[in-house]
Formats: C-alpha cells, sequence, structure tokens
C-alpha cells in the first residue's frame, strides 16, 4: 500500500510517501505560512523522486487539528480533492495524537498540551497501548493557568506555536516536559500513526472527515476515547 501523509498543522509542511510502511520520500520544512506556495510542487517532486503518479497512491493520512486555520484548511482541502478525484480514504490524525505519537514507551497515562494563544491550550490525556497513543480523554481547551493549577508536576508534551512570534510567557516554564521518544513530529510519525489506524476496526473509510482548526470546534468536541 502507498500512502502519501500531509501536515500543514503548524508553521511546517510535513510531507511523505511510504509503500507498505517503508519510506520512498520524507519532506520537512519550517516553511513559514508559505504551505499554499509550495505544496503542489513539493508533492510533484517527492511523486517523480519516488517514481509514482498521484493515481497510485492508495491512502491519504492528514493532520486533522487543531492548529494554523490557514494550514489545516490547506491541508485539508488538498487531500480530499485528491482522495476524490481517486476514490482513495482519508485517515484522520489530530494534532495532539500526532504529539503523543512521539512518546512510544510509557506505561502510565500522560498529558499533551498544544497552545492555540499566548495563553490558552489544547489538552488530552493519552495512553500508550500496543505502541499507538490512545485518547483517554476528548480534546479540551483551558487557560495555562487553569491547567497547571489542576496539573502541577504532571509530566507533559508541549508543542509550542510559533513561541517566537508570541510575548514572552513563564508559565511555560514551570510545566515538566516528558523526554521524547521521537524529537520532531514530523509526516513519517504521521504515516505510521495513520497506517495503525487503518488497521484499527474502529476506522471507517465511509466517514465523512472534517478539520478541527476553530477554538468553538474543539469546545464542542466529541472526539471518540476510549
Amino acid at each position: 500500500m502507498i500512502r502519501l501523509s500531509v501536515d500543514t498543522s503548524f508553521e511546517h509542511l510535513g510531507l511523505c510517501l511510504t509503500r507498505n510502511g517503508d519510506p520512498l520520500a520524507n519532506y520537512y520544512s519550517l516553511c513559514k505560512r508559505r504551505n499554499s506556495k509550495i505544496i503542489f510542487e513539493v508533492i510533484d517532486d517527492l511523486l517523480k523522486n519516488a517514481d509514482l503518479k498521484l493515481a497510485e497512491v492508495d491512502a491519504y493520512v492528514i493532520n486533522c487539528g487543531p492548529g494554523s486555520y490557514t494550514g489545516v484548511r490547506i491541508g485539508m482541502a488538498i487531500v480530499k480533492t485528491f482522495a476524490q478525484v481517486n476514490n482513495k480514504p482519508i485517515v484522520p490524525v489530530t494534532s495532539l495524537e500526532l504529539l503523543a505519537g512521539q512518546i512510544s514507551v510509557l506505561q502510565n497515562d500522560f498529558h499533551v498540551l498544544l497552545n492555540c494563544t499566548r495563553r490558552e491550550i489544547f489538552h488530552g490525556i493519552f495512553r500508550i497501548v500496543e505502541g499507538q497513543p490512545v485518547a483517554k480523554t476528548p480534546i479540551q481547551l483551558t487557560t495555562l493557568e487553569k491547567y497547571i493549577d489542576s496539573n502541577e508536576n504532571v509530566p507533559v508534551v508541549l508543542y509550542r506555536v510559533s513561541p517566537e512570534r508570541r510575548k514572552p510567557e513563564p508559565l511555560f516554564e514551570k510545566l515538566v516536559h516528558l523526554p521524547l521518544d521521537y524529537p520532531v513530529a514530523d509526516a513519517l510519525l504521521l504515516d505510521r500513526l495513520g497506517a495503525k489506524k487503518m488497521l484499527s476496526s474502529a476506522f471507517d473509510p465511509d466517514v465523512p472527515v472534517n478539520p478541527l482548526y476553530l477554538k468553538r470546534e474543539v469546545e464542542k468536541l466529541k472526539v471518540p476515547y476510549s
């Protein structure tokens, strides 16, 4: 099976082509919101380097958010178009699932945090089950202050979106960070998570895939969890 994995949810562009789990091409670049200008060219280059045509891709894996509004929208629109034209399935992976995938072996539940503003965060609790991150709670939105008050000294996986463009936030320094087995949550990791999802009995290729790019959508989100 050939998969194309696409991640445009943050300030980087991540793309990966695999055949039966083996990487054919992997691209990761901090493109600073230039995703829409270069993504088609990069996809074309990856396909050419792998000697493939788009019609030969069997499935798509997409980071469906939450994340950058523009970024999530770009990636989702491209993947949906490709999948619809070629009648291929889409496997959605949330941003927090991807970040949780940076942990491969851990017996206890752990928290994953993603900032959406300077002092607001998305967060969820995960557990590693047979090497796959499994959500134990829905994605939640709260302030950093409230989270720290309720979860002092709890080790976390944290991703900060564009910290260099925001005012310094000392509260982030109070968080205790888990050591990561995968330092970069790239499209190759996204592909691995998507591949395992496809094998799950819960995966239904006919269920519509929708983006999570607005705070109000996460606030009302009911993500399936075990």
